[in-house]
Parts: C-alpha cells; structure tokens; sequence
C-alpha cells in the first residue's frame, strides 16, 4: 500500500505531481484522443490506482474542469448535499437512539417519553421502552427544534444535538 513521506503535506505533494495533473488535464478535456494520448491516459489513471493522493489531486481536478465547464448544476449540487445531510441526520439519530437504548434505564426513558409527549411529538404509551414510536417522536423533535431541548429529560453529561 502506498503511504506518502511524512514530511509532505498535500500542497507539496501536488507540486510534485504537478506535471502529471496537468497532463491529465489537458487529456481529459480533448474531445478526442490520439492512440499516444489514450496511452498516456491510460497510464496516468493506472498511476491514480495505486497512489491514493494522485487519484485525490485526479478527483479534485475532474471538480474544477466540471465547474469551469459548466458540467455542474447548482441546484443539482445543492438537491445532493440536501440529501446527503439527511442521511447523515437519519445515521446519527439511530446510533444517538441505539446509544440510548442501550444506556436509558426504563426510569429514564418514561422520563424521556413523557417529556415528548408533554412536547406534542409523542402519542404512545409511557411504557419505558425506547421503540419505533419513541424514535419517531425523536425525529419529530429533531426535526422541528434542531436538537433535544436542553436540559434533557434523563441525565446525561453532555448536550444531545439533532
């Protein structure tokens, strides 16, 4: 596996390959490519293989060529990270609801229910299991006021951010 010197940071490993990217910046953007010129290429991509910072420096030189050439849509980027951070949402509020679950004594997940219901998020019994009903109320109160308003209903040391 590759590992770069630690002495050089990205910006001095780039200025090393800096031959390299360009090249394959200039292929990249022919409508057409002799058989050298596919060779090359080739041979560039082959490199970006197995040298995880190239093929890095490769990405970031695909993202400029795509912006200076209008490939990009704005509102397509902004639809992708709109979707992305949902499922980032979505991923941390079922490892925070796993988390509880695992950590809430029934005591303080009644308080927790309790404390959503009394919020209008939770329309289920207080029973004093952290279920899908529970997660849901969660989400809702996620969703509407950001994070879990503090101080939280069950003792925690630290604040629980949506």
């Amino acid at each position: 596996m590759f590992s770069s010197p630690s002495y050089l940071n990205i910006s001095d490993y780039a200025q090393q390959h800096r031959e390299l990217i360009q090249a394959y910046c200039q292929l990249s953007v022919q409508p057409n490519l002799s058989d050298r010129d596919t060779a090359r290429l080739d041979a560039i991509l082959a490199t970006a293989e197995t040298d995880p910072l190239i093929s890095f420096l490769i990405d970031e030189a695909d993202h400029m060529l795509a912006h200076l050439y209008n490939f990009i849509d704005d509102a397509d980027i902004t639809e992708q990270q709109e979707k992305l951070q949902t499922c980032l949402s979505d991923e941390w509020l079922n490892q925070a609801f796993q988390d509880l679950a695992y950590r809430l004594q029934s005591s303080q997940c009644k308080s927790l229910q309790q404390y959503l219901k009394t919020q209008g998020f939770y329309q289920g019994a207080i029973d004093g299991v952290l279920g899908q009903v529970t997660k849901v109320a969660m989400q809702k109160c996620c969703d509407q006021q950001g994070e879990l308003p503090q101080p939280f209903p069950i003792n925690t040391p630290d604040a629980v951010s949506c």
